[in-house]
């Protein structure tokens, strides 16, 4: 009998690491994005009849990702681990508050599994995508799920917003960058 009982509790103290190296394992079927990507993002928001659309291209490097909108208009944000800047009379402008946004995308971008593991319970699901939900604020407060779709890439990003509201992202890698 005490040899099951020293069974079981053995059990339950390594069964979380294993749980984690699972969620880690899942993380790995995208490889980090790096380069030029084109994105086409369409934003539905409660109330609107169809969705709001944008596209243009991400620049993305190991510690930065210059959003760069083309249409419907030119704008362009400079995302970091020290926040979101904006494009404003010829130079970047910072965003308060925006530090955790540049870390959040830099990090499902590149697929940071320090953070994402530290942020989000991990569901794989079916057609090649992985579900994060958030567990603590303040991404809980924003998002109800990320869901990130790809074959060994990022090629799709839905993020769904408390209120209803979500947004998809497309990413196409631009031929002829790394």
């Amino acid at each position: 009998m005490n040899r099951f009982i020293a069974l079981v509790l053995l059990l339950i103290v390594l069964l979380p690491p294993v749980v984690v190296a699972d969620q880690a394992a899942s993380l790995l079927r995208f490889a980090p994005l790096q380069g030029q990507l084109d994105f086409v993002q369409l934003k539905t928001v409660q109330g609107l009849p169809v969705p709001l659309r944008s596209s243009g291209y991400l620049q993305i490097s190991a510690d930065k990702l210059l959003w760069h909108t083309t249409a419907p208009v030119d704008s362009k944000l400079l995302i970091s681990p020290a926040g979101v800047s904006q494009w404003q009379q010829q130079q970047y402008v910072a965003v308060a508050g925006s530090e955790f946004v540049g870390q959040l995308l830099l990090a499902v971008l590149q697929q940071q599994q320090d953070f994402i593991l530290a942020h989000f319970q991990l569901e794989t699901r079916q057609n090649n995508c992985l579900l994060l939900q958030p567990v603590q604020p303040p991404l809980s407060q924003l998002f109800s799920q990320i869901e990130l779709c790809g074959q060994h890439t990022l090629e799709q990003l839905t993020l769904t917003e408390l209120n209803g509201n979500h947004t998809d992202i497309s990413l196409q890698p631009v031929p002829g960058t790394p």
